[in-house]
């Protein structure tokens, strides 16, 4: 560290101002980084090429690295530690960096990623923004050491726009701390309405890891604000509706569940118009009440309007359509109506295999709904075969250890023992009970549960001496854990 900041000293002595800024001002960013997310914070050179030179003439002096197969600059650790230390000893105004880097973070993700998710491409969003996520991550560190005026309204619009992406790079905990310290410097500013924003994420934050008062009470506030400042319909009031919504879902309160989110949808419609898909999430939620409510005709009816939307939105044969197709065929199916189900079933499967391919994790996830209605249908060999197809794309593209396989394996054991073929089910429990085993560790509750499986399938072959093995050493684990066994009883051979 202190031949690093060595280095740095001589070169504020040797080189030119503009190729000292410029490195101070790139050790805000924290991982590798593309010349796109660096130039926006050079704010000295005029043109793009003067900020490519610059950063060329950095990669010369050592002080950067640049891997041309990624494009992505990287700063030592070191270098990028005492660069810090200097920034105020050199004067450079870093708060206004700082503010521009946030700026430049959120447009990013507003551009690149959001419309990504929108339109359900979830992977490619996922690649967009993994490019970002280190950025938003210090930018969440930094709101813990403090919150300055002029970075507040660009901290609101990170927690209202980018919590999904945030969530899926911060635990939970982290981001409510975040939106709790922004949302008191809010207050403490008498901003209502960022107030009333970042109450809504938090509420929602909170719903999520079960401080369902603590949540309710947010939302209600953000209600209560929200009113207080738009006096009318918006898309704000219409968010914080949904969220109350599906917190009494949550909460088991379907009349008032089914209340707020009418009042949500009611108001989306009015912004946006009856075939917009702003509606879709609510729409989402109120298919989910319907059927925890066993309302299934009406649960029909919205799944109806909610393709009708997709369709004009995204066109016949988009994957979103086919996500809400298979919602349909699922509503049917708990309807009873087991052949229609399975033929929407089939219609999704064809749908995805001509967008996605074959070998696709949600492939894999539609193979298997149609193994499970093959099997409600008491067509155990369709079923089977089913099963074997999902768990041979499934082990292709996830991987044996991964917990769509095993839950694969699982529920292919269990058809094979409905079905009287325990022998054939035996060598698939003793993989998944190798695979836990191997990825997990052998004191893990899964593993555990893994041993009861082939307990069971043993207790099926009448070998009572490998039950009694199986099912000790699993009790054993549970123990070690100081976790109960379950409900399931151990059996011993006597």
């Amino acid at each position: 560290f202190i031949h690093g900041r060595r280095v740095l000293v001589a070169a504020a002595i040797a080189l030119p101002d503009d190729l000292v800024t410029g490195l101070l001002v790139l050790s805000l960013l924290p991982a590798p980084f593309s010349f796109e997310m660096a130039a926006p914070l050079l704010a000295l050179p005029l043109t793009n090429n003067e900020r490519r030179a610059i950063m060329r003439r950095l990669v010369n002096l050592g002080l950067l690295s640049y891997n041309a197969s990624l494009q992505l600059f990287t700063m030592h650790k070191l270098v990028r530690d005492a660069a810090r230390l200097l920034v105020h000893n050199l004067g450079l105004p870093y708060n206004e960096t700082r503010r521009r880097f946030a700026e430049l973070l959120v447009l990013s993700a507003r551009r690149l990623v959001l419309p990504l998710i929108s339109k359900n491409r979830m992977l490619s969003a996922r690649l967009a923004w993994s490019r970002l996520s280190v950025h938003a991550v210090q930018l969440v560190n930094w709101a813990f050491q403090e919150v300055r005026e002029d970075m507040l309204p660009l901290y609101v619009s990170m927690a209202w726009d980018l919590m999904p992406l945030l969530s899926s790079s911060c635990s939970s905990y982290t981001l409510q701390g975040f939106c709790q310290v922004v949302l008191e410097r809010a207050q403490f500013l008498d901003m209502t309405l960022e107030s009333a924003q970042l109450m809504t994420v938090l509420g929602s934050l909170l719903a999520e890891s079960a401080a369902l008062k603590r949540a309710d009470a947010m939302l209600r506030q953000a209600l209560e604000y929200f009113w207080r400042e738009l006096k009318g319909p918006h898309q704000a009031v219409a968010r914080c509706y949904k969220e109350l919504g599906a917190l009494m879902l949550k909460a088991g309160k379907p009349s008032e569940a089914s209340k707020h989110l009418q009042q949500a949808l009611e108001m989306l419609e009015t912004l946006y118009g009856g075939a917009s898909t702003e509606l879709l999430p609510v729409l989402q939620l109120q298919v989910e009440l319907l059927r925890r409510s066993r309302k299934y005709a009406e649960a029909e009816g919205v799944v109806t309007r909610a393709l009708g939307v997709c369709g004009a939105a995204y066109g016949p044969n988009d994957v979103q359509v086919a996500v809400w197709k298979n919602q349909l065929a699922q509503v049917v199916r708990q309807a009873g109506r087991l052949d229609e189900a399975q033929s929407l079933a089939q219609e999704v499967l064809a749908l995805l295999q001509g967008q996605l391919g074959s070998e696709h994790p949600r492939v894999a996830a539609q193979l298997m709904m149609l193994g499970q209605l093959a099997a409600q249908q008491g067509k155990q060999a369709a079923a089977e075969q089913t099963y074997r197809k999902a768990l041979q794309v499934y082990q292709s593209v996830s991987g044996l250890h991964h917990p769509d396989t095993f839950n694969c394996l699982t529920s292919l054991v269990s058809l094979l023992r409905g079905a009287g073929k325990a022998a054939h089910a035996l060598p698939l429990a003793q993989r998944c009970m190798a695979v836990k085993k191997k990825s997990l560790g052998e004191l893990h509750p899964d593993t555990a549960a893994s041993m009861q499986v082939v307990a069971d399938v043993m207790l099926d072959l009448g070998k009572y001496a490998e039950v009694e093995l199986h099912c000790s050493r699993a009790v054993w684990v549970y123990q070690q854990l100081n976790q109960p066994s379950g409900s399931k009883p151990v059996i011993v051979a006597t």
